[in-house]
């Protein structure tokens, strides 16, 4: 039998949990994402890269278009400001939904949920489509920090398949033009 290594770790600290970590995470780091999602969808990567943990120096993102994943900040903070000063999207949309957390440590929390986007990269016509996610987070006191980002995608020919019956949303484009154009600064470094 074959074992994936996020199954592996969720088998091998189920059951270390202390009483004082939330019976469920789901509902905080349902808030949590709420909170991504804004900051994601105005582009203001400052703010989201501040809600990663600082502390952690080797964090993980798997976009879907990059291989390999990325691990460290630098990489990290040049996924989200590629090209200082310029912005590279007309628009970006996500929704989060789905979400099924569970402890695996006094202050870890493993998290699924699904990613739904519409983008428009600077020239292109706007995409809609949705990925499967995994993250890890760290409690840092009262809040929730993500340490680990894996989307998912499915097998190709599902995934085409399913991406051919959506469409973009119809106000989309207003969504677009309603959001400041402002070139976001440089983030600062953790």
């Amino acid at each position: 039998m074959r074992f994936t290594t996020t199954a592996v770790l969720c088998l091998l600290l189920a059951g270390t949990v202390d009483a004082a970590a939330p019976a469920d995470p789901t509902p905080e780091l349902e808030a949590w994402l709420q909170a991504y999602r804004e900051h994601y969808n105005r582009q203001d990567y400052e703010s989201l890269l501040r809600m990663w943990d600082k502390d952690e120096p080797n964090v993980i993102y798997m976009a879907e278009e990059i291989d390999p994943a990325m691990r460290g900040w630098p990489l990290l903070r040049a996924y989200f400001n590629p090209r200082p000063g310029v912005q590279v999207l007309d628009g970006i949309l996500n929704h989060y939904s789905k979400v099924r957390a569970h402890m695996i440590a006094p202050d870890l929390a493993f998290a699924t949920y699904q990613l739904d986007f519409t983008i428009q990269v600077k020239g292109q016509r706007p995409m809609t489509s949705w990925d499967r996610v995994t993250a890890v987070f760290r409690r840092r006191g009262e809040e929730w920090k993500m340490i680990s980002y894996v989307e998912s995608p499915m097998a190709p020919l599902t995934m085409v398949r399913k991406m051919m019956q959506r469409q973009v949303p119809d106000d989309f484009d207003e969504f677009v033009k309603a959001q400041p154009k402002a070139i976001p600064p440089e983030p600062e470094t953790p």
